[in-house]
């Protein structure tokens, strides 16, 4: 193989090594940036975003959900038939208030429809315990590599069960990434109906900026080895 093959073979790989670490590192910032930026833009439609909910709640939910206000910002999140919303979040009319409440009632709507979030909190519930063993199996598994002899396959067999221990780990996020990817879609359908076009788009690229929030997360699992990645828990 040719010298210059081999040099653009490592200029591409590591252009996208730091492409990934950028991710892994700094996504979480641009977030907030954005955050911060779609709470200080105000939409131009007259509805307020507790009118926004019940609208919602009431053609898709029959009035079934319940609201219950936290004081504590970006403390937002749906759980078992309740929307969990900072002050902040239902008093400001802004894109970023209409956009998290969307994207919560998306949750809401898999919870109604199918059982999605059930399965991936049963998945997260299952890896948080297995999650205990997979270093402990990895070092007793070099231990008894190490030792050889007849313990040479007990050795392959424990660091196999840390390596699936750790790809399941890499299921779940890849399955949270998919489950907020499908929120979103969710959010997008409540905020066409009130929000006008520009707005709407504007309220996409947060959706997008907090989804790659989560594939920082990914990113960061994968990268963990290199010790130039935040370091993440596994099983969140």
């Amino acid at each position: 193989m040719d010298w210059w093959i081999i040099l653009i073979i490592v200029v591409v790989v590591s252009v996208l090594f730091c492409l990934l670490l950028a991710v892994a590192n700094f996504s979480g910032e641009r977030f907030m940036e954005r955050y911060q930026e779609m709470n200080n833009h105000f939409s131009k439609k007259k509805i307020t975003p507790f009118e926004f909910i019940m609208k919602i709640n009431a053609k898709y939910f029959n009035n079934s959900l319940r609201i219950v206000q936290v004081s504590s910002v970006a403390t937002d999140c749906y759980s078992k038939g309740k929307l969990f919303l900072s002050t902040d979040t239902i008093q400001k009319s802004t894109l970023a208030s209409y956009t998290i409440i969307a994207h919560e009632m998306g949750h809401a709507l898999q919870d109604k429809t199918g059982k999605k979030l059930k399965k991936l909190s049963a998945l997260r519930r299952t890896g948080k315990t297995l999650g205990v063993f997979m270093l402990p199996s990895i070092i007793a598994g070099v231990v008894l590599l190490i030792i050889g002899r007849n313990l040479l396959y007990w050795g392959i067999g424990l660091i196999a069960v840390g390596v699936l221990i750790f790809l399941l780990a890499l299921f779940i996020k890849l399955r949270t990434i998919s489950i907020e990817k499908d929120a979103s879609k969710n959010a997008v359908i409540f905020l066409t109906e009130f929000l006008s076009e520009d707005e709407v788009k504007s309220c996409k690229a947060f959706l997008y900026d907090a989804r790659l929030t989560y594939w920082a997360e990914f990113l960061r699992i994968c990268l963990c080895w290199t010790t130039m990645s935040k370091k993440t828990k596994l099983f969140n």
